[in-house]
């Protein structure tokens, strides 16, 4: 047996220690959480694999480690396909007030239903573990340009990234839970107060957990008020507002016309 090149993502749901201790006596929690990891096997293809999965695919799961893996010469589309579900997953985990954080990284391992191991896997727990302290999941540059190449190979155009990720201030790329899901290539949102409710939900997880001194716990949210605040930034400009009038988004634009951008200090 060899390894084989895949790509990998490592997916780590934050403080579950906590979140775990807060089910011991709470039964509806206990379900809610249950609901949760349903919806996790559901999204990432476990228990009911979608046509657009590719078949190289495989994910494992134990405790609040997710490993997703695919042979990208099976399907270059899984990776935009990918992307998209996690993405998805961070808006939906939100709404149940759970982050989450990893790393995507390509190279050599083996993943089959049981068991799963290779440099490719350390390398996206490394990126995990020391680069996505702060609730996101990123892929550095370099994943970016593998993606690129094999589009060229392949001669599709289509797998446009830049609608599912922004590049953050120390050059990883990280899927943007914020500005980018509001966008109709994402598919996340069905409509414009969907994703209104969702920006409104982040603000009440931002300013809550601001309120926690520890300076671990606050730079972690406080990356997260600067992603919110620079997406509050951008569309309340007085072009993005006019856009908003012409293309009819009333909703979008009663809501940037008012909302203000997060304020707090250590």
């Amino acid at each position: 047996m060899n390894y084989e090149n895949r790509i990998v993502a490592f997916i780590d749901i934050l403080a579950f220690a906590n979140i775990i201790k807060d089910t011991v006596d709470d039964e509806q929690f206990i379900t809610e959480l249950y609901r949760v990891f349903e919806r996790i096997r559901y999204l990432m293809g476990v228990s009911e694999p979608s046509d657009d999965v590719a078949e190289s695919r495989r994910v494992s799961q134990f405790s609040d480690s997710i490993f997703i893996s695919f042979n990208p010469e099976d399907e270059i589309k899984e990776f935009k396909y990918l992307l998209g579900e996690l993405l998805h997953l961070h808006v939906e985990l939100a709404q149940h007030e759970i982050l989450i954080r990893g790393g995507i990284s390509y190279g050599p391992m083996i993943h089959t239903n049981e068991i799963i191991f290779g440099p490719a896997l350390i390398q996206a727990y490394r990126i995990e573990n020391n680069a996505a302290n702060s609730p996101r999941i990123i892929l550095p540059q370099s994943l970016y340009k593998i993606d690129s190449e094999f589009n060229e190979l392949v001669g599709d155009k289509s797998n446009d990234l830049d609608n599912l990720i922004s590049l953050d201030e120390d050059d990883f790329y990280y899927l943007d839970y914020f500005d980018k899901c509001q966008k109709a290539e994402s598919g996340i949102f069905t409509s414009d107060d969907e994703y209104i409710e969702h920006m409104e939900r982040m603000r009440k997880i931002i300013t809550k957990g601001l309120e926690n001194k520890e300076p671990g716990i606050y730079s972690k949210y406080g990356w997260m008020k600067s992603k919110w605040n620079k997406t509050i930034k951008k569309y309340t400009t007085a072009k993005e507002l006019e856009k908003m009038k012409l293309d009819g988004a009333k909703g979008l634009y009663d809501y940037f016309a008012d909302v203000k951008p997060i304020v707090t200090s250590m």
